[in-house]
């Protein structure tokens, strides 16, 4: 009785807010549909496709998938949407399960955020319009995470990681000292109840070894002002990239990386340029 009363108390504490959207691609004057697509557990994942400029109707095109932080959503990431369409590539952004406006789940994790990304590559891949050799993911902080987690064991065209940690055990670890969990009493216990509930042990997620089983271009962006991540940890995972890949760590930047979206902009665009576009 005493553990399912703890590991109820655990999933409500970990349990990531949910956010409305207070930006959308008509406030940004973005021609978008929403859609809805199923995801793995039988709900469904709301989302914006935002279709490429082309010249032929009948043309299939890059696409980029677009995938937000823990507690956020899809309206956050919009400050990329530009970039998508000066490339004349389709963008599709999406909420994970238990965010924003997608279906709620018992509990949400990074691998389930890769699972996210993986069931709107699906959706993607069947359309006319989409290239299916020719699809990026995009996330930020655990959805960057689990882009690099997808990208190990799936065929993705690049992965732009933006803010990802290195290793599970250490976010849950600040976590657990911000809120002051007791050390010796119910750290251990809570990380091996997380890892029980989510299906997988942290070594087997964690970026920095994933990334490792990735094989497609990787570009990596940290901001060095970063106090969610330190950049400590950035480094350590950008030690790991394999050859080739591309790192920035932006000055004067923190977690959110939307206010160096401007210095940010021209690193990505030339990244998905050089993979599509001048070939």
């Amino acid at each position: 009785m005493i553990q399912k009363l703890l590991q109820r108390w655990m999933l409500r504490k970990f349990r990531a807010p949910r956010l409305t959207h207070k930006r959308t691609p008509d406030s940004l004057n973005i021609k978008a549909e929403a859609v809805r697509i199923e995801a793995a557990d039988g709900g469904y994942l709301f989302g914006w496709w935002i279709p490429a400029y082309q010249e032929s109707q009948s043309s299939r095109v890059p696409t980029a998938i677009v995938l937000h932080g823990w507690g956020a959503n899809a309206g956050l990431m919009l400050d990329i949407a530009p970039w998508i369409q000066a490339l004349r590539f389709n963008g599709l952004f999406i909420d994970a399960r238990c965010h924003g406006r997608s279906s709620d789940a018992d509990f949400t994790s990074m691998p389930r955020f890769a699972e996210d990304l993986e069931s709107a590559r699906t959706w993607a891949m069947a359309r006319d319009d989409v290239d299916p050799l020719k699809i990026i993911a995009i996330g930020h902080s655990v959805g960057a995470g689990a882009a690099l987690l997808s990208a190990s064991r799936t065929s993705w065209a690049a992965v732009i990681s933006l803010s990802a940690f290195a290793h599970p055990k250490d976010m849950m670890l600040r976590f657990m000292n911000e809120h002051r969990i007791p050390k010796r009493l119910l750290q251990p216990w809570v990380m091996r109840q997380v890892q029980a509930i989510i299906g997988a042990r942290f070594d087997e997620i964690a970026p920095e070894n994933t990334i490792r089983k990735v094989r497609c271009p990787v570009m990596l962006i940290h901001g060095i002002d970063d106090q969610e991540v330190p950049v400590a940890e950035a480094r350590r995972l950008m030690a790991k990239a394999p050859y080739g890949s591309l790192k920035h760590l932006i000055p004067n930047t923190a977690h959110d990386l939307r206010p160096a979206m401007p210095l940010i902009a021209p690193h990505v665009i030339h990244f998905m340029q050089k993979l599509f576009c001048d070939n």
